[in-house]
Order: C-alpha cells, then structure tokens, then sequence
C-alpha cells in the first residue's frame, strides 16, 4: 500500500487504529508531540503556516523539530544514559545495546524487543513490529494522514490494509473485504467472494489482532521513560487523523483551533456520545443468550456475573459481580458513572460530565480534572498535588504550604479507563439491537474542555 502524501481517529475500528488513538491524545494542547527526518510520503507544506497565520491542526512546536527543546531538570540516576553537551541523549540495555537515542532537535528513536518506533523532524513518525513471522508498518504523515500494512506472515501479501486521506476518506481491507468511507461518514462493504456490496454501520467493522506501538509516550501524554538531567525532552508524536475527520487549518489560540483539536483528539462530544439520532442497526447474528426486542433494545445476561441492557436510544447500563459490585452507567446527555463496592467494603465512583472532565473518589483518595485542564489530588494521607493553567505541578505538604516539583512528567492523577459493554467489544451484538452509545473520552492532564 502506497504512502499517501495527503493531510492529520473518532471512534477506532481496530485494535491497531485503536493505538493510533491512543497515541493521538499524546499530540494535545499543553502536551507534547513528536518530530522526524524521513519525509516519505509527507506533504511538502505540512510544517508551513499560511498568510493568514493558519497552522495544521496537531501539527506543533512540541511535534516537529526547528526550536530548541526543553531539557529535564530532574537529577539522574544510575548510568545507562549518556547525555551530550547539545542535549542529546542515548538509554542502553543492560546488554550495551541502543535502546533510545534522542537527537538535539528532540527526534528519537526508540527500540525494544523487536518494536521500533521513529520521529521524524518534519512531524511525521512509523512504528515497525515483528513478532513469529508477522509484520505490521504503521506511517503517519505531517498532517495526520497515515497508512498501515498489516503481514500474518513473512513474505506474504499484506492481510490487513488501511489508508485515512488529508480530506476524511479512508480504504480498509481485511483478508480480502474491503470498507471505503467517505467525509460524510458513509461506509461501504465490498466483498469479491461472496459479490456483495453494500452500505454499513461503524459497528459492523472488522477487528484485527493488536500491535504494540514502541512510543517514548503513553496515552495521556506522559514520558514512558525518565529524561536524564540536561537531556532534551523527546518531541511527541502528533495525532493521526480519525476515521472521517479530514486534515483542517486554523489559527493557534482560537475556538475554531481549539474545536477542531478536540475533534482531532477525540474528545469532542458527538453523536456517538450522546442520544438524540436513531441508533443504527447492524446485522450481525444475535448472541442466543441476548434478548432484542422490537423497538431496538435488547439484554444480555453472563450467568450471574454480567447483565447488560441497552435502551433504544442507545444509552446502557452494566452491571458486574465478578470484579466486586460494580454498576456502570452511559446516560443520554453523554456523562458516564462508574460505581465499585470493593470487596473490603470501600467504595469508588467515577463520573465523567458531558464536557470531558471529570471526578473520581475512592475511599479517601480524590482526583478530578477542571475545563481549563488543570487537575487536582488528594492522596489517601492527606498530601495534595495539583497544577496550575502554565503546566506547573505543585505539592502541599504537612506544612500546608505549597512548593513546585520540577519533574517535567509528574502527575499524581489517573484519568479514568473509558469503559465498555461486555458483549462485543462494546459494538453491540447486531441481529436488529441497536448499537450501544461509546462513553466519551475523559480529558487528560492539559487538555481542555470544548463545547
């Protein structure tokens, strides 16, 4: 499959689109994102900004080398890095080998158990695994578009394809089956072998087995790695286009940049967050276990540990035995609630508002993330860790009075997992039920809230 040259996922339809996710919520405003050098496949203009001030969209300072890099504070600890005067700096193995080399301008490479992951310093990046024979390339572009080729076995035609375009299109093939979608959000199924094409829900994608992608970053945008002192801070890798969102322009700073970063990132309230369109239908075969009514709604019960029953509007309730008494609620406004009767007999309860923040208590530890992406802690002894608008971490101690932490990653907060129907893999269970609402995505450590 050919790189495509075009512009920079909502709802992933795979496991391996789900990491492209993942990795986008790493490219977000107040957070870093990743640089490079290879500029296969890449718009010529992607690291330029129009007469008017306009910029693509995720495409930042913190993506793409050209200023100079920040560089950590914190004191380092043992001698498996080696950092140069110009900020530069390798981690080695316990074996002397390479593990991660980070250049000046913040690019990096970074190698692990046959993963390699590679920043380039125009802002694009590819992450390569091997593992028993299979290969899977994945290469995003400048601008968000990005391609993957997927081999179950060496030297074998690829068994899984896919190619998200700057203007929202996008071609999936899965061992033969081909999905085409368009800007508008229509999708179409193409099968050779049983001569069948047909329009689709979202729902009724395929998954394909998951892939590890080797980043320097987590989802939440923090450091998977500790930065030696005086070493650069790693550029972050930018977000990759989501399934029908197309590569947009817009001026830094503003609500339109801001919109179309939260769209970009996947923490914008849509349709598929919260009721009001008809749900639709797939029509897959019906677990025997499920009970789908008329109207859409339907049920299913695992024994007597999970029951789940999905309204007609889309909106669920979960209830779990086996992991304690937990209760998980989708409402139709698009909030979500957790609740867990831990077997000690403490209580946590997650509720994630409409917006993207959120409040998470658990016994007498409390965490929550504000509009602004600021976020506050107050750990079970009583010390409080929270930031402020610039980033900057602080700590209150038994004194009460606050002092700054100079660690460029910490965070004492733990954004909530998103959660998901047991029944397939949270896309419904077909046969005419309708497909559950997916919770919106909580906000990260930065993010801000965009209505």
């Amino acid at each position: 499959m050919k790189k495509t040259s075009r512009n920079r996922m909502a709802a992933p339809v795979s496991a391996s689109f789900a990491l492209l996710l993942a990795l986008s919520a790493c490219s977000s405003s107040g957070v870093n994102q990743g640089g490079g050098t290879n500029n296969s496949g890449s718009s010529e203009s992607a690291s330029t900004s129009t007469e008017d001030g306009r910029q693509i969209v995720g495409l930042g300072d913190d993506n793409k080398a050209g200023k100079p890099r920040p560089r950590s504070e914190r004191e380092t600890r043992g001698n498996q890095n080696q950092v140069k005067s110009d900020g530069s700096w390798t981690e080695k193995t316990l074996s002397g080998q390479e593990k991660i080399t980070v250049n000046a301008d913040g690019t990096w490479v970074n190698k692990i158990d046959g993963r390699e992951f590679t920043l380039h310093a125009d802002g694009s990046w590819e992450s390569t695994e091997k593992y028993s024979g299979s290969k899977t390339v994945i290469h995003v572009n400048p601008d968000g578009s990005w391609n993957l080729q997927e081999q179950r076995k060496e030297n074998e035609e690829p068994s899984n394809k896919a190619e998200v375009r700057a203007d929202g299109t996008w071609e999936m093939e899965d061992f033969g089956v081909k999905y085409v979608g368009k800007a508008d959000g229509t999708i179409t199924k193409k099968d050779p072998k049983a001569d069948e094409e047909k329009t689709i829900s979202r729902g009724e994608l395929p998954r394909v087995p998951s892939t590890h992608i080797a980043s320097l970053y987590k989802e939440d945008g923090a450091l998977e790695t500790s930065v030696p002192q005086d070493g650069v801070i790693p550029l972050k890798p930018r977000t990759a286009l989501p399934l029908g969102v197309s590569a947009k322009k817009a001026v830094p700073g503003t609500d339109e940049y801001r919109r179309d970063l939260a769209e970009l990132e996947g923490t914008l309230l849509t349709d598929e967050n919260k009721a009001g369109k008809p749900r639709p239908r797939p029509e897959r075969e019906v677990n025997p276990q499920a009970k789908v009514n008329p109207d859409g709604s339907w049920s299913w019960k695992k024994n007597e540990d999970t029951e789940l029953t999905v309204a007609t509007d889309g909106t669920w309730v979960q209830r779990e035995k086996a992991v304690g008494q937990k209760t998980t609620t989708l409402y139709a406004d698009g909030s979500w609630e957790e609740k867990e009767t831990k077997s000690d007999g403490e209580e946590a309860t997650t509720h994630v508002n409409p917006d993207g923040t959120w409040r998470t208590t658990d016994g007498s530890r409390k965490e929550e993330l504000h509009a602004d992406g600021t976020w506050r802690s107050e750990s079970s002894g009583g010390f409080v860790t929270y930031s402020d608008v610039n980033g900057k971490v602080y700590m209150e101690g038994s004194s009460g009075k606050p002092f700054e932490i100079t660690n460029e990653t910490y965070t004492t907060v733990r954004t909530p997992r998103v959660p998901s129907p047991r029944v397939g893999d949270g896309l419904g269970i077909g046969g005419g039920g309708v497909l559950p609402l997916t919770p919106r995505k909580p906000l990260y450590p930065g993010q801000q809230a965009v209505s």
